[in-house]
């Protein structure tokens, strides 16, 4: 997959990417609200060497696409999807937040998921920077819980969000069937 917007490039993971994402999943801030501590350059070789191997699954389930911006790499965005459900995610260097570049890879990418499809992402609702781009995206707050997880020492709450992408020719409907 290769997607061009008026500032990046958001294409396939290649094994040159590994030490860019190694230097953005190693970052204490971006794996804050990860599940996974930050990454050594071992499981970072390991994640770029599955998201290669997932670009070779058909039908594909498994997208995980490096953001660059001038040839730099300064993100990485994906989604896994089944049936007609999709867990999207994002990713990016903590020098390049809040200038649009997330926001803009994420609505570029979203389109190439297909239609009929619920759109879902799930975040700690501390993680204020990521609900609300969910929010500029169109994501409708679908349910907090609390303490859901037990996650680097500490109890989590989860925050689950839904956009509904209705099929070609549909009307779309909110996620509440409004």
């Amino acid at each position: 997959m290769y997607i061009k917007t008026a500032r990046l490039e958001i294409r396939e993971f290649t094994l040159d990417d590994v030490r860019s994402y190694y230097k953005l999943e190693s970052i204490p801030s971006v794996a804050r609200y990860q599940y996974n501590a930050e990454r050594t350059m071992e499981e970072s070789k390991e994640q770029v060497g599955n998201a290669i191997e997932a670009q070779t699954i058909t039908p594909r389930k498994v997208y995980e696409l490096a953001v660059t911006q001038d040839e730099r790499f300064i993100g990485r965005i994906g989604a896994v999807v089944k049936d007609d459900h999709a867990v999207i995610w994002y990713s990016f260097m903590p020098a390049v937040q809040g200038k649009g570049f997330a926001t803009e890879a994420v609505e570029a990418f979203l389109p190439e998921l297909g239609d009929g499809l619920t759109l879902e992402i799930e975040c700690d609702p501390r993680n204020e920077a990521s609900w609300k781009l969910g929010l500029r995206l169109g994501f409708k707050e679908m349910g907090r819980v609390e303490k859901v997880e037990f996650c680097k020492g500490e109890w989590v709450d989860s925050l689950v969000m839904q956009r509904v992408v209705p099929k070609a020719g549909v009307e779309e409907k909110s996620p509440e069937g409004e």
